[in-house]
């Protein structure tokens, strides 16, 4: 049986933050109102004053400006864009079953249609080797998985999963329509049997120490720029050694374009941030015989304080490793 999968589902906003840089935006604001406002609400000020934009960032398309640049969020250097269209698509999701049981196989399948015409949409545009990353990230955030549905005939995005225990499931979906802007839409499935009843709050607990051995590599992440605060621009330089012989990891391989993945959800998963490393692949080599390591280092700014989960892959021997750190954010 297949079945629609009816949720709440949020978009993020499309901010517009013209030429300023966001770090430096509350003095002004701030000495106006009588209460300092927070980031979200200093970025969404700005978007009854941005330019028109031909420029955007490839991994935030809430960044938009109107010269080049490079990402105020990321660090990434600005693509240049002129859509013809800048809002919101429409994104429809059936699973089949409906509700899976725990273990159980369940395929999904996305469809995206133009919010104007209603027209299914069948063009995307490639964004880091994939036509579209899906994040399924269990309630509790325990459960993780970036996956990529495949392109069919028809416009449908089509994969099979398993999800793995009872819950609730967030699906976060990043896509890149020709002619638009870089999609980041949400929605929800749930396993057999469960039941809304008035969840408690997901709470997380910072981690103690940043650092962890998967797969045969220890992972070490040290957040730079002094204590992390919202609003600011934070580097994430990870260090990568074998957990064997100790020996610095020189032997990176690139994963998806790129030295590493970067997803980071706050405890409701309201906050959403998806990076790539600041060092860039080198245009014209043979991706499979480049190696990389052992040092990897991503920029993120986070729009509110809270705690956070951030789960980073990277790629050794043919093989994915996974990480997740918890962290704290501070005002």
């Amino acid at each position: 049986m297949r079945a629609s999968i009816a949720v709440s589902s949020s978009v993020f906003l499309v901010f517009a933050i013209g030429l300023i840089c966001l770090s430096g935006l509350g003095d002004d604001a701030g000495a106006q109102a009588p209460e300092r406002k927070s980031v979200a609400e200093r970025l969404k000020d700005l978007e009854a004053i941005a330019p028109t934009y031909e420029y955007t960032c490839p991994m935030h398309a809430q960044v938009r400006q109107a010269q080049e640049g490079t990402c105020p969020r990321c660090g990434m250097p600005l693509s240049s864009v002129k859509p013809s269209f800048t809002g919101a698509y429409n994104l429809d999701v059936t699973a089949d079953p409906a509700a899976p049981e725990p273990g159980e196989r369940v395929r999904l399948a996305f469809v995206v249609t133009h919010p104007t015409t209603g027209a299914r949409v069948k063009d995307f545009v490639v964004n880091h080797e994939k036509l579209f990353h899906l994040f399924i990230v269990s309630r509790d955030l325990g459960e993780y998985q970036h996956i990529h549905p495949q392109l069919e005939d028809d416009g449908a995005f089509i994969i099979e999963t398993v999800l793995p225990r009872p819950g609730l499931y967030k699906l976060h979906a990043d896509f890149f329509p020709t002619g638009g802007t870089i999609q980041l839409i949400h929605r929800e499935i749930a396993t057999k049997g469960y039941s809304e009843r008035r969840p408690s709050p997901v709470r997380l607990a910072p981690d103690k120490t940043l650092v962890k051995t998967v797969d045969g590599t220890r992972i070490r992440l040290e957040l730079g720029g002094g204590k992390p605060a919202a609003g600011v621009l934070i580097p994430l330089k990870y260090t990568l050694t074998d957990a064997r012989s100790g020996a610095p990891v020189r032997d990176l391989e690139p994963y998806l374009g790129a030295w590493g993945h970067t997803l980071m959800l706050n405890a409701d998963q309201s906050q959403y941030l998806h990076s790539h490393p600041t060092e860039m692949l080198p245009d014209g080599e043979n991706p499979s015989k480049l190696r990389g390591g052992p040092e990897v280092e991503f920029r993120s700014m986070f729009a509110e304080p809270g705690d956070y989960r951030i789960w980073t892959q990277f790629q050794r021997t043919g093989r994915i490793i996974t990480v997740h750190f918890t962290v704290r954010i501070d005002r």
